[in-house]
């Protein structure tokens, strides 16, 4: 009875990781600099997973992309995408797409959203405004792509 109570404990430790491992974060950062000064900053919060998965799992994550000139937050695009992975593969099942500003003077004209393989990806165009007229655009794409083990980038 001891054996067969402890194969079981194995297997129920296979199949359910401890919640402290599982709830290890990272945070992903990258800086994409331009002329001016001003740059993006793209952030992804990155969950630890075990190595190997028994069983696919779906899991929903972010990236953020913002724009910062003299050091304030201007306006951001964000893609969350809806993922299974596990037994060797990965496959995007949902993307959405959000977008604003954080200032009067920049606004998000258009943003768009897309799913490919593993990959979820979003669009958006912000235009700055200076009394009524258009002076500056720029456009962000950021994708999230998840592996095969749950690692995403």
């Amino acid at each position: 009875m001891r054996k067969i109570l402890c194969v079981l404990f194995v297997i129920f430790l296979l199949i359910y990781p401890s919640t402290a491992t599982a709830a290890n974060i990272n945070s992903e950062s990258e800086i994409e600099y331009f002329d001016d000064g001003s740059y993006i900053i793209t952030t992804i919060d990155v969950e630890v997973q075990p190595t190997i998965a028994l069983f696919s799992k779906t899991v929903t994550k972010s990236k953020t992309a913002k724009y910062y000139s003299g050091n304030v937050a201007k306006w951001y695009v964000k893609v969350t995408g809806t993922f299974t992975y596990g037994n060797g593969s990965a496959k995007c099942t949902k993307s959405t797409v959000t977008a604003g500003s954080y200032t009067n003077n920049w606004k998000i004209t258009s943003k768009s959203a897309s799913k490919s393989g593993n990959t979820a990806s979003a669009k958006g165009v912000a235009k700055r405004y200076y009394g009524g007229t258009v002076i500056e655009t720029l456009a962000k794409n950021v994708k999230l792509t998840c592996s095969s083990a749950g690692k995403f980038s």
